[in-house]
């Protein structure tokens, strides 16, 4: 097939689901660009795409239009030129540079300006979503503005490449600003060369192969069709299996219990039921004299000073608190050994009695 005879040809359905999820992900990625740069919520809905004759390409309702021309440069090579209300393009504008809705709408180089910026940043994010899908590089070209509110200056343009162009229809919803639809125009070929990239170009040809070559292979099966009758007739009968064992050939398998090895306590080892207390006797404790206790306000504390006299809780004399690791173990009283401070121990606190201070 030449390559004019494959830009005439019609996307195949499964050419135009593929087309369909590939700019599924892209305007994806292209919504929440434009939701970054207009901070709103944007919405771009799941394409409706069809194969239409240049001539009958129609954008009546979208007048007066706007035109962007994106050009792939790298990775995959063609036009694709986005259609858009330009009552939408002045709202998005006027809500972007903070101008008066009410005036009249120019497209004038600031306009443009700040259209290109958007697509640029719309396009940009859509291309490298199409890159991750393919698994290639894809650029493109900065976005142009075209003035297109002559639909003629958009069939010239396709009508360079073929007598077809894909259109893509989307619904574009930005909260408040825009709720209406855009078009995305590609070339026929730039659409199928996404879809060989996408699936493979083997499977894409190989299934217009099979569609072209059916009737053929159609009078191949009816020329086959005698051989193979004849070639099943002489089949008589099956052949038995390759092994069929009778139950008295069945070789009996010998089994013995499994000694299981004892888990009972040798002699000497560790028996957790034994006060065996040689394990923690070398764990350090931080031993704590308590002298008494008392409560004061923070206002007190605050104003305390060198030579104020803080009063505990303990009458003067009395046996003072000797702490574990913060648990009452012992009483004592205070004796002074080699000009040291230190405790005669005078009673061994039991654990009831620890239990029952807790």
């Amino acid at each position: 097939m030449t390559e004019f005879g494959e830009s005439m040809r019609p996307l195949s359905d499964m050419e135009i689901d593929v087309i369909g999820e590939v700019m599924n992900i892209s305007m994806g990625a292209a919504a929440t660009a434009v939701s970054t740069i207009l901070d709103k919520k944007v919405t771009i809905t799941t394409p409706r795409i069809e194969t239409v004759s240049v001539n009958d390409f129609d954008i009546a309702y979208l007048e007066p239009a706007v035109g962007v021309l994106i050009k792939y440069i790298e990775g995959i090579e063609g036009n694709n030129i986005l259609l858009l209300k330009q009552a939408d393009i002045k709202n998005i504008l006027c809500h972007l540079l903070s101008t008066d809705p009410d005036e009249e709408f120019v497209l004038d180089e600031i306009s443009t300006s700040a259209v290109c910026e958007i697509m640029n940043q719309m396009m940009g994010s859509a291309s490298s979503a199409l890159a991750s899908f393919l698994g290639h590089v894809v650029n493109i070209s900065p976005p142009e503005v075209l003035d297109v509110a002559d639909i003629g200056s958009v069939k010239g343009m396709f009508a360079l490449k073929g007598q077809e162009l894909v259109s893509i229809k989307f619904r574009l919803v930005i909260d408040d600003l825009v709720d209406s639809e855009f078009i995305s125009a590609l070339e026929p070929d730039l659409a199928r060369k996404i879809v060989k990239m996408s699936l493979g170009a083997n499977e894409v040809e190989d299934q217009a192969a099979k569609k072209a070559s059916a009737p053929q292979k159609q009078a191949e099966t009816a020329r086959m069709e005698e051989p193979v009758a004849a070639a099943i007739a002489g089949l008589t009968a099956r052949p038995e299996p390759y092994y069929n064992p009778e139950p008295s050939q069945k070789k009996a398998v010998e089994t013995q219990d499994f000694n299981y090895k004892s888990f009972d306590t040798p002699a000497g080892a560790y028996d957790p039921n034994t006060n065996n207390l040689e394990l923690i006797m070398s764990v350090p404790l931080q031993i704590t004299v308590e002298l008494g206790r008392t409560k004061k306000k923070i206002k007190d504390i605050i104003e305390l000073s060198q030579g104020n006299i803080v009063e505990l809780d303990r009458q003067a004399g009395a046996q003072v608190d000797v702490l574990a690791n913060g648990r009452l173990i012992a009483k004592g009283d205070v004796v002074i050994v080699d000009d040291n401070y230190s405790v005669r121990i005078t009673e061994i606190v039991r654990l009831k009695e620890t239990l029952s201070e807790l």
